[in-house]
């Protein structure tokens, strides 16, 4: 049955759907015979798995509607275009059920899901997760599909994955893989931020935690990943983001692998028996072993000095400085170093003076 593509236009605010009478979440057909809408089930001809119902116009009731593109506005496509935070809030809209269904797949929360911006696209049949830049902005979106496999919508950028309140609290910040392990540590109530991937996101991490107080702990959380040939991506990435960051942010940062030998912070939660949450959340934060990657210590050389003199110059310098000191009460300070004659001088200068006493 027709499907919405490329020649559907989907509804604005000045052109509504012909059936509902909405601005969104509904398209029509080119030659305004067919609509899709997201809201009235009645009368309809199809379903398609986006929840969206099926309308023959020219056969209904709201044939007189004529119902008209307005083409001197941009082109109006069946997904928002380049405008990353549009097209988040596009495929958030009306995707309870489909959140509901990834839920369920992943074993966490519906309310992690639903305030990490996760949505669905009707077009590519798969979940959407915003991915944003340090200062919270969206940048991106990555898709997963029933089947587990992930990609990233052609021309997004790489970001974080977070929610609004990604900092509340004032326990640890946990900085984990992608949007999975992201819903699953806050599903048990703990503060924090996806990366991208196990190496990618330091820039973005830096701008976004760089007032953090040092008393908070920040933890790169790695995955048991190991691959055949020896190599370790998850434990690798945790020790190489750690380390940038701790640099970057001049502060001590940790990194940990999951509790109890499990893969990732999802499969460790899919393991656990049915717990409260803050239980949960005391269990993941004793069991993981935290390693501490402190800033490198930075060495200033000592400033060249200036206006240096020969000893001989400055122990004259000195003397003469000594002798209109007498009689004069005052602080006078002398940054000269040990051995450049300081009592030498005094002890001379005590002396011309005693002979021009006895002089007189």
């Amino acid at each position: 049955m027709t499907s919405p593509q490329s020649n559907w236009v989907r509804v604005t605010r000045l052109n509504p759907c012909p059936k509902c009478g909405k601005p969104d979440n509904c398209s029509v057909s080119l030659d305004e015979c067919l609509c899709w809408c997201g809201r009235i089930s009645e009368g309809a001809i199809d379903k398609n798995a986006g929840g969206q119902f099926l309308h023959r116009l020219k056969d209904s009731d709201h044939a007189s509607h004529a119902w008209k593109p307005n083409f001197d506005q941009p082109h109006q496509q069946f997904e928002p275009s380049r405008d990353w935070g549009n097209r988040a809030e596009y495929f958030a809209q009306n995707a309870a059920a489909r959140i509901l269904e990834l839920s369920q797949q992943l074993g966490v929360s519906f309310a992690s899901l639903t305030a990490l911006g996760t949505g669905w696209s009707v077009n590519r049949q798969c979940w959407t997760f915003p991915e944003r830049n340090g200062e919270g902005k969206v940048v991106g979106i990555s898709t997963r599909d029933r089947q587990g496999q992930k990609k990233r919508i052609t021309g997004s950028k790489s970001g974080l994955t977070f929610a609004s309140d990604w900092r509340e609290g004032t326990g640890p910040i946990f900085l984990v893989e992608g949007a999975s392990d992201t819903a699953a540590l806050k599903t048990i109530g703990l503060a924090v931020v996806g990366r991208p991937s196990n190496l990618a996101g330091v820039g973005q991490l830096t701008d976004l935690l760089f007032d953090i107080a040092t008393d908070r702990e920040i933890i790169v959380g790695g995955e048991r990943d190991q691959k055949p040939n020896g190599s370790w991506p998850g434990r690798e990435g945790a020790i190489s983001v750690s380390t940038q960051l701790a640099e970057a942010l001049d502060r001590t940062i940790g990194w940990a692998l999951p509790p109890d030998d499990a893969k990732d912070s999802r499969a460790w939660l899919q393991a656990m028996p049915e717990l409260p949450v803050e239980r949960l959340a005391d269990l993941f934060k004793t069991g993981i072993d935290i390693k501490r990657v402190n800033p490198p210590i930075t060495l200033t050389p000592a400033p060249e000095p200036k206006n240096t003199l020969p000893l001989n110059e400055w122990r004259a310098t000195m003397f003469q400085d000594r002798l209109q000191s007498l009689g004069h009460p005052g602080i006078y300070l002398d940054h000269s170093p040990t051995g450049a004659g300081k009592s030498r001088v005094d002890f001379e200068a005590i002396r011309v003076l005693l002979q021009r006493g006895a002089a007189a």
